[in-house]
């Protein structure tokens, strides 16, 4: 049974996540590297702790070892191998071999992850969509050495949270970013070239195919950084230029207009 989650990586994505946690009455570790990081999240978070608190607990750290009676420890870090094997090697030598370690990646193979774990076995991909209080679904990545018997901990776990969530084998972008980015990509096409406003795009998608989010604003609450790191994953493994990212979203990216993260993408926030 779960009761205690660990959260590595305390940016954007994982204060959503510590956020839906506290709300569920999950006990929470969050790790961060960088203490002006946790510094943040912390303060975001106090402010709205008193409505959240169900009896739960919470604790900031830059001690890895301090998630090590962690039930189920969701890998929030950025979209880089290197970085999450490093992550995950720290994990296996300062963490129980009981705790199941999941990753909140977008698109990179879970079995390839899984090949950086010395106990692969309680690994697993949970792609929350971002963000997690509003978009309430959990894509279950499958891989080849999973112990499929932490499956039903995990559904338990997400429903829990009043999250729904479907199993997905481990294929390029799974299954809402395989769909979702090549959607955003021609948003941005559409909007670079001129056939509307950033608003409109969006207030297009959200009443004429009923989707509670446009995609240029979606793109800007995902990160534009991660929007393309994602099309050149499906397009370097599906062999396929259909998946080339727009040369606007490049050049934001260089510019460093993120989306909300950085506070200006499509929008000014």
């Amino acid at each position: 049974m779960i009761t205690d989650v660990g959260i590595a990586g305390s940016g954007l994505m994982g204060s959503a996540l510590a956020t839906i946690n506290l709300q569920a009455g999950y006990n929470l570790v969050i790790f961060d590297m960088k203490k002006s990081q946790l510094s943040k999240t912390q303060s975001k978070l106090n402010k709205i702790t008193d409505e959240l608190y169900q009896g739960a607990t919470v604790k900031y750290t830059d001690d890895i070892s301090s998630m090590k009676n962690c039930n189920l420890i969701i890998e929030c870090l950025t979209e880089d191998e290197n970085i999450k094997s490093n992550f995950y090697k720290k994990i296996e030598e300062n963490c129980t071999k009981e705790s199941i370690i999941a990753t909140n990646t977008s698109s990179i193979s879970i079995n390839r992850l899984a090949e950086n774990l010395q106990f692969p076995a309680r690994f697993l991909g949970l792609h929350f969509m971002n963000p997690p209080q509003v978009i309430k679904f959990v894509e279950i990545i499958n891989h080849e050495s999973l112990d499929k018997r932490i499956l039903g901990e995990i559904k338990q776990y997400l429903r829990v949270m009043e999250m729904i969530s479907i199993e997905c084998n481990d294929k390029p972008g799974f299954i809402v970013n395989r769909v979702l980015l090549p959607m955003i990509n021609e948003a941005i096409y559409c909007y670079e070239n001129g056939t509307s406003d950033a608003k409109s795009i969006d207030t297009a998608l959200k009443v004429g195919a009923n989707h509670p989010m446009g995609p240029l604003e979606l793109a800007d609450f995902i990160g534009l950084d991660t929007c393309l790191f994602i099309l050149k994953v499906l397009q370097e493994d599906f062999n396929d230029l259909k998946y080339k990212p727009c040369p606007l979203l490049e050049e934001y990216v260089r510019l460093g207009k993120l989306g909300k993260k950085t506070k200006e993408g499509f929008y000014k926030y």
